[in-house]
């Protein structure tokens, strides 16, 4: 059985669907601009927002070890821009925010614990509590606290937030 297939003929003046050349690398060119601008951008805020978020977690956890070691209540009070880390000037005295600032562990001369924001980035809610000698979280006013949750955000979205646990200052972090 023989079979015959039909005639296909191409007629390239027909065919004008596509985009040429000029176009093409026109496209390319933009979106190689806009690659080389426009993400190392973006990633920049992402990464120094989650290194603000380990560095909370990191000191919080220090001052609850540091009211613990120096028998002394460490004062945390939280604004929009700022958090700031406080401790008592004697042992078994009570602190109001704000008392002595808190140095780093890490030797810097001057330094403290202390955090401020950038631009479009805020903590949440704002407010103030303290660690206490035994490891436990508590209000200004020695009342004990349920679950004290810290958030950071950026632009809107929630980069981090940290929850503290009453009965013995541990930091549980979620980093987004």
């Amino acid at each position: 059985m023989l079979v015959i297939a039909p005639r296909i003929s191409f007629d390239s003046s027909k065919c004008l669907n596509g985009f040429t050349m000029v176009e093409l690398i026109f496209v390319m060119v933009i979106m190689g601009v806009l690659g080389a601008v426009g993400i190392p951008r973006l990633a920049s805020y992402d990464s120094q927002n989650r290194a603000i978020a380990e560095q909370l977690r990191v000191n919080l956890r220090y001052a609850q070890r540091l009211a613990a070691s120096r028998n002394r209540d460490v004062c945390v009070a939280v604004t929009a821009t700022a958090i700031t880390f406080r401790m008592a000037s004697s042992a078994g005295t009570a602190v109001a925010c704000p008392a002595t600032s808190v140095v780093t562990p890490y030797g810097d001369s001057g330094g403290t614990l202390d955090i401020v924001l950038p631009g479009a980035t805020t903590f949440s809610p704002a407010g103030s509590f303290r660690f206490t000698p035994s490891g436990t979280l508590r209000n200004n006013a020695g009342g004990a606290l349920t679950m004290r949750t810290i958030a950071l955000t950026h632009s809107g979205g929630t980069v981090a937030t940290m929850s503290i646990e009453p009965e013995n200052g541990y930091v549980l972090s979620s980093i987004s």
